[in-house]
């Protein structure tokens, strides 16, 4: 019905005349009463969603689908569960994990305990959920039911509630790490005879208070996420965060409240028998309800395909209304606020971005306060995106690299200038300079996994491929062997060879990024591994959404001089930044791969080291931000500034690090010399307190500001061993949190403050933010599209 009425207006009517001229925008002091905690206090008491780390959850269940868990269907396990029993916080939390799978049929949860459902967290491709039932799918009246959560036995079709892939029709449920998707109006889906152009197919139902999704995708065409209350003045609140939804029309509808906080909403272009376009909201918040859905801090992007202005930002579904019948108080009037978020050129413009409701009652702002007949839409605080993430550039203010004329990378490369690269030929290929002097932008989208350590034929190289043919480790050890070789540095024959074959290997798995560049990851799984990028006396440079594994050095330097018995050093890093300034680097993920240091052979009384750092800034690079990126299980970590020696770093070395997951970092997260470093809202997991060192290590001449970060650490692990004095340098903490608790750290202040606009959150909303968003594969980018063969 509700396609039907979209129809039937768009044909009455010409887009502007369906939209006030005048835009829903609202005051800060309004904005003010709009806070997330506004709308999630509207119930029997108010509700503080969970702070989720799937780390630490313990599972009393496990689904897979190869039968090495408990059940091998999702309603199994669900059903195995007792009945509810208890209401508030006293009842016991239920826990079913679910392995990487896809997992057909639907789900129903209903009259059960509290339950976390959940996957595995930066898992690409991890559990799936997924059916393929639509509103008017058939079925046998009277004897079928439309979905376990909703028998609706008496009618012929499912319905649009009989079509939800997963129906939460039970208090107190969080989803986690999951992707539940409708495929019914997918091109090629199991289902034939489908009317694509009008199908309503759901993903997810919720129909239920307190329920939460975290890093959690949404899937379908249209209604793919349903938000319901249970009865007409039950309470039901919903929250989500960190997590994608997909649709076209009304994608995002219901009558409960609901708050989607860090989130990407998707309006879809693949539809047989759609032009793209539609509607991303449609609250039908009753009207004696002063709250329904609040959007904040949030993306609303569009596939290739959804031509520029053609999708409203949302209408009112008039739920139940019959066109020209809607009354003021009585009818439902839908409230929705979207603030502080980024508003994709697929949106129609200004004046139109808000729609005529579905029962033909024209989109008007409010013409006097208690204006009752007005729709109940604002915004405020929003910016304008890119139709293309890859030509995204730094918003203003945004940390250091947003000084100094800011960082746009490649954003305005040609079109011959934008390259895609899914192995290392193509990758090198789209990195080389430019003829002249002046490097063009360019734009390098990479796509799944590419190997550095290969050759142009594609096989892989190993060590004894880059091995200088005068150069073996039992030789090396024996010459150097400080018992008869002493505490010198390492000379002749067998050192220049060992450096040889460094640099051979050096030249073949580090690839050098030119300016005005910008490198993104498209899709979930983006990869570099066996390698690494070197940004040298470059600037203008952008590098987001990929993953950087195992950096791994064949042939490491031995320096017996390197404390009391000597230590190996590696050479790469995963990326490097020398001299480089203008830099930003965003959502990546940085590790050692399946190779770590600790599992590395010993030679000379010391275990070996194959890895540098993740992340080094050095060499008088500057004007750099590093934001909601996650560092893992790695030794160390993050340089900022080489050498006290290195003189020429003082002024430079001005370095933002925000919303960073730093996890199980042994130390250097990061360390500082020389630079003005501004550490905020970064998130310290700490799992082992035997493998810790330190986070912070403020060495010579450094100038650091730590404010509102977080450590989740043992609880034998001591405040004082966070940060580390290495020198001379200055460092201020103020806000920080450790376990939950404000931690005093060193401070022997820190001598500047920020001179760009971005500010921090409260350490404990950053802690959550940072779990939800950190790392690849959070930052929503299209789909590849179908390339050519690639080639070695």
């Amino acid at each position: 019905m509700k396609r039907f009425l979209m129809v039937l207006i768009a044909g009455l009517l010409p887009l502007a005349a369906l939209a006030s001229p005048l835009q829903p925008q609202i005051s800060a002091a309004t904005t003010a009463q709009h806070r997330a905690a506004d709308y999630l206090a509207l119930g029997p008491a108010p509700w503080q969603p969970a702070d989720v780390d799937a780390r630490r959850f313990k599972p009393d269940f496990i689904v897979a689908t190869d039968g090495s868990g408990t059940h091998r269907s999702v309603q199994a396990a669900v059903d195995a569960l007792p009945a509810r029993t208890s209401e508030g916080e006293g009842a016991r939390r239920w826990f079913i994990q679910l392995r990487p799978g896809i997992y057909r049929g639907p789900l129903c949860v209903q009259g059960k305990p509290p339950l976390t459902l959940y996957g595995t967290p930066g898992r690409a491709g991890g559990a799936t959920l997924v059916d393929g039932r639509y509103n008017g799918l058939p079925k046998r009246p009277g004897v079928e039911a439309a979905q376990p959560c909703h028998s609706n036995l008496a009618v012929a079709t499912h319905g649009t509630s009989g079509s939800a892939t997963a129906i939460i029709d039970s208090a107190d449920v969080l989803l986690a790490h999951l992707t539940i998707a409708n495929d019914a109006t997918e091109i090629g889906s199991p289902e034939k005879s489908i009317p694509r152009e009008d199908a309503q197919a759901v993903a997810l139902l919720t129909r239920a208070d307190r329920v939460q999704l975290e890093d959690v995708r949404l899937r379908s065409h249209q209604d793919t996420f349903y938000v319901r209350r249970p009865a007409r003045d039950e309470p039901a609140r919903v929250f989500v965060r960190g997590s994608v939804i997909e649709g076209d029309v009304d994608f995002v509808f219901g009558n409960a409240i609901l708050v989607i906080d860090d989130s990407t909403l998707v309006s879809r272009a693949g539809r047989l028998g759609s032009a793209g376009g539609g509607y991303v909201l449609a609250p039908s918040t009753p009207a004696n309800a002063a709250l329904g859905f609040l959007v904040q801090r949030s993306r609303f992007v569009a596939e290739t395909g959804v031509p520029a202005g053609s999708t409203h930002l949302g209408r009112a579904w008039d739920e139940g209304v019959p066109p020209g019948q809607w009354q003021p108080g009585v009818s439902p009037n839908g409230q929705a606020l979207v603030r502080d978020s980024g508003l994709g050129p697929h949106l129609a413009h200004t004046a139109a971005r808000w729609a005529a409701s579905t029962s033909r009652r024209p989109f008007t702002p409010a013409a006097f306060p208690g204006d009752a007949t007005a729709n109940r839409f604002a915004e405020h605080g929003n910016t304008a995106l890119s139709s293309d993430i890859a030509r995204e550039v730094l918003p203003p203010g945004q940390g250091w690299a947003a000084m100094e004329g800011g960082t746009r990378g490649g954003a305005d490369a040609a079109a011959a200038d934008v390259h895609w690269a899914r192995n290392r030929a193509e990758l090198a290929a789209a990195l080389k300079p430019h003829a002249s002097a002046v490097q063009r932008p360019r734009i390098v989208k990479l796509i799944g996994r590419i190997d550095l350590s290969v050759d142009n034929a594609g096989r892989p190289l190993s060590a004894e491929d880059f091995r200088d043919p005068d150069f073996n480790w039992p030789a090396y050890a024996a010459a150097y062997d400080p018992a008869t070789w002493g505490r010198q540095q390492p000379a002749g024959p067998l050192e220049d060879a060992r450096r040889a074959s460094a640099r051979r290997q050096a030249a073949h798995v580090v690839l050098q990024v030119p300016s005005r560049t910008t490198l993104i990851g498209i899709g979930p799984d983006a990869h570099i591994v066996n390698g690494g990028l070197a940004l040298n006396q470059v600037s203008d440079v952008i590098v987001r959404n990929i993953r950087f594994s195992d950096a791994f050095d064949h042939f490491p330097a031995w320096d017996p001089k390197d404390n009391a018995q000597g230590e190996w050093n590696s050479e790469y890093d995963n990326l490097l930044l020398r001299g480089a300034s203008r830099i930003w680097v965003d959502h990546c993920t940085f590790d050692d791969g399946d190779r770590p240091d600790a599992n590395a052979a010993t030679l000379l009384g010391r275990r070996m080291q194959h890895h540098d750092g993740l992340l080094d800034i050095t060499r008088g690079a500057s004007f750099i931000t590093v934001s909601w990126n996650h560092f893992a299980q790695h030794d160390k970590t993050s340089l900022v500034g080489g050498s006290d020696r290195h003189t020429e770093d003082e002024g430079r070395l001005k370095v933002s690090f925000h919303h960073n997951l730093w996890e199980q970092t042994h130390e250097r997260s990061p360390r500082v010399r020389f630079g003005q470093v501004h550490l905020f809202n970064n998130l310290h997991l700490v799992h082992e307190a035997s493998a810790f060192g330190y986070s912070i290590g403020v060495g010579h001449r450094a100038d650091v500001l730590s404010q509102h970060n977080v450590w989740d650490v043992p609880p034998e692990l001591n405040a004082t061993r966070l940060v580390r004095r290495l020198g001379t340098g200055l460092q201020r903490d103020e806000g920080s949190l450790m376990n939950g608790q404000p931690v005093a750290l060193s401070d022997n202040a820190a001598s500047w403050l920020p001179p760009y606009a971005l500010r921090p959150d409260p350490a404990h909303e950053a802690a959550t933010r940072v779990r939800a968003g950190a790392g690849a594969g959070r930052l929503w980018t299209p789909s590849p599209p179908s390339l050519p063969a690639k080639g070695p």
